[in-house]
């Protein structure tokens, strides 16, 4: 009995090795399935969409014919402007977005998920529930004729966007908003701090990590919507996904090519400066410390 001792001691020791090897290449299979499908689902285009932007000719072939930047020296003032004008939007939609998404997360702090806080939260993540086209067509209808008539200015495109961009603004303010939070607001509160003051040195340098996300994420989403503004877009107004539209439409799939990678480039580097500006804010000294 005591020989079976050293055999059955010994088992356990190389089952959790056989285990464990077999564990570590399946998590390393799974890591490189993983990192396969984002390349063939995200990285794949965005190559192909640079090598046509500067692809002289491109049909039939697995390269381009060759290559060139003709495309994007083709470029003019009304692509230009459209650029300029996604930023302008992009920018705006973001910081207004993120404003009101941290004070509608504010005022519906603690409140009950019943009743009118209930309501309130239900009508601010409307628009995620609803078509972008539908949405974008009920705000032309609302607001084409007086008293409010927006059908002819860009404020129409703001108006439409801010709307789908406010619950993604809202959430991730909501989600910043963590018990120990409340309790130093309280805690400032009751040494006497004024409400502005518990803002801006209390409640605002918490809620940074959430105020990059969401202008970050805001101005991600405004600047590629292309459903609700594609409706409600007024006469001599155009964003780069409007213009892209038409190009593709037409067929000019290359000169497309340059515009979006163009955008795809202001875009990041935009994304870059508000994660900076945001992270510098942060880590900024409040006034008078």
């Amino acid at each position: 009995m005591s020989a079976d001792l050293p055999t059955s001691a010994a088992a356990p020791r190389h089952a959790p090795r056989w285990a464990g090897a077999v564990a570590r290449i399946a998590s390393r299979a799974r890591v490189a399935l993983t990192a396969f499908i984002c390349c063939w689902l995200f990285v794949l285009p965005i190559v192909v969409l640079a090598l046509s932007s500067v692809a002289t000719h491109w049909s039939g072939t697995i390269l381009p014919d060759g290559y060139s930047l003709r495309w994007f020296e083709r470029l003019g003032q009304p692509e230009w402007d459209a650029l300029v004008t996604s930023l302008e939007i992009g920018l705006s939609v973001a910081g207004l977005g993120t404003a009101l998404g941290i004070a509608l997360a504010l005022a519906l702090e603690g409140r009950s998920r019943r009743g009118l806080g209930a309501l309130a939260d239900a009508l601010v993540m409307l628009p995620n529930g609803v078509p972008s086209v539908v949405f974008g067509l009920a705000v032309l209808i609302a607001y084409h004729a007086k008293p409010v008539d927006l059908s002819s200015s860009p404020a129409i495109v703001v108006l439409v966007q801010l709307a789908i961009v406010l619950p993604f603004c809202y959430r991730c303010a909501a989600a910043a908003l963590r018990p120990e939070l409340t309790v130093l607001r309280e805690a400032a509160a009751s040494l006497g701090a004024p409400p502005a003051m518990v803002l801006r040195r209390v409640l605002l340098p918490q809620l940074m990590p959430a105020i990059r996300v969401s202008l970050a994420l805001g101005f991600a989403l405004s600047v590629g919507e292309i459903g609700a503004t594609l409706t409600v877009y007024p006469p001599g107004f155009a964003t780069v996904p409007i213009v892209l539209i038409g190009d593709i439409e037409r067929g000019y799939y290359l000169p497309a090519s340059a515009l979006a990678l163009l955008l795809l480039g202001v875009s990041l580097i935009a994304l870059i400066v508000i994660a900076g500006r945001a992270r510098q804010m942060a880590g900024r000294p409040p006034a008078g410390a």
